[in-house]
């Protein structure tokens, strides 16, 4: 008995169409992709600069943070009375404790506390550097003159 010969079968038309709408599919999905941001979104941002504050309200906020490696907890934010505070979480006993509060009410009134270089200094800095091109009449930048290193040892 001799075997049928097998001869190669031509793709039906309905194939033929079904890989070409596939590929157009595909197509609008890679267009879509690429042009994502000027494309309206029904789903929420996952950029954190587009989300609300993570917990807050009424001039309180929480935000949970990472103290050490493997302990964490939160800080909490009074904006109305400039307060800052830091609660533990110790999972063993499953509690949450203050572990430190400070009022900044003070705090930001301060211009210049343990900076280097001072501020002063800078502005100093961007004058001489303002005026160098004038006087020099070269068109090109100065470089900035060199900044006067303090002992740091006793910080």
């Amino acid at each position: 008995m001799t075997s049928p010969q097998l001869r190669p079968s031509s793709p039906s038309k309905s194939l033929v169409v079904a890989l070409w709408a596939n590929a157009a599919l595909l197509a609008v999905i890679a267009l879509l992709l690429v042009n994502r941001s000027s494309v309206p979104s029904f789903l929420p941002a996952a950029y954190a600069q587009n989300q609300p504050p993570i917990a807050g309200g009424a001039g309180v906020f929480v935000m949970p943070g990472q103290f050490k490696e493997n302990v964490w907890g939160c800080y909490l934010l009074d904006v109305d009375a400039k307060t800052l505070c830091a609660y533990q979480y110790y999972p063993g006993e499953k509690k949450l404790r203050l572990a430190a509060a400070r009022s900044y009410r003070s705090d930001v009134k301060l211009e210049n506390y343990n900076t280097d270089p001072s501020p002063n200094e800078i502005k100093s800095l961007v004058e001489k550097q303002q005026a160098a091109p004038a006087a020099g009449g070269s068109g090109g930048a100065a470089a900035p003159a060199p900044v006067n290193e303090k002992d740091n040892s006793n910080k």
